[in-house]
């Protein structure tokens, strides 16, 4: 991967982790990937770089992010690249037990499923809910099991709103105690 070869250390968090890390059928629409060691902003050139020595069209999203589209297997596929920028934070605890993740030959690492659900649950939308639900429905139907003392340990790295985190969990089918 790309990224790799320029030496920026990177996270796959958000749903494609549910298709590349478990298998799953699902169309995450995107790619999120947190970038560790660089930003965004302040590294703008290397970014810029990266995407025009691949042909990649480049852009900003709504949070002040960069994303690229490329083109994987004749399908657009949009990459967003993620760091703690505006209302955008990950406490890099978050990160203490990453899945290695073989993609056609290229390893890389990635959040589990109950750092997902803590994320998912963190930005409150009706669509991370409805999410969270989808989830909850796919861990019963493929039996994973899900470790409930983690999820309860990654809420913990947001004091603010562990409870919240924790309440829309329940609510949409993950039942922490």
């Amino acid at each position: 991967m790309e990224l790799n070869k320029r030496g920026i250390e990177h996270v796959l968090v958000g749903s494609a982790v549910l298709p590349l890390v478990y298998n799953i059928k699902y169309d995450p629409r995107d790619v999120d990937l947190f970038i560790l060691n660089k930003s965004t902003v302040l590294d703008n050139e290397l970014f810029e770089e990266i995407a025009k020595e691949n042909d990649w069209d480049m852009g900003t999203s709504d949070h002040g992010t960069i994303y690229y589209e490329l083109i994987v297997g004749g399908d657009a596929v949009r990459v967003d690249l993620l760091e703690n920028i505006l209302d955008i934070y990950i406490p890099l605890d978050l990160f203490s037990d990453l899945k290695e993740v073989d993609l056609n030959g290229v390893k890389t690492r990635a959040i589990g499923l109950e750092e997902l659900l803590v994320l998912k649950a963190k930005i409150a939308t009706k669509e991370a809910e409805e999410f969270i639900n989808e989830v909850a429905r796919l861990v019963l139907e493929h039996d994973i099991r899900l470790n409930y003392n983690k999820i309860k340990k990654y809420t913990s790295l947001y004091p603010e709103d562990a409870e919240g985190i924790l309440k829309r969990l329940r609510r949409n089918g993950i039942y922490v105690e």
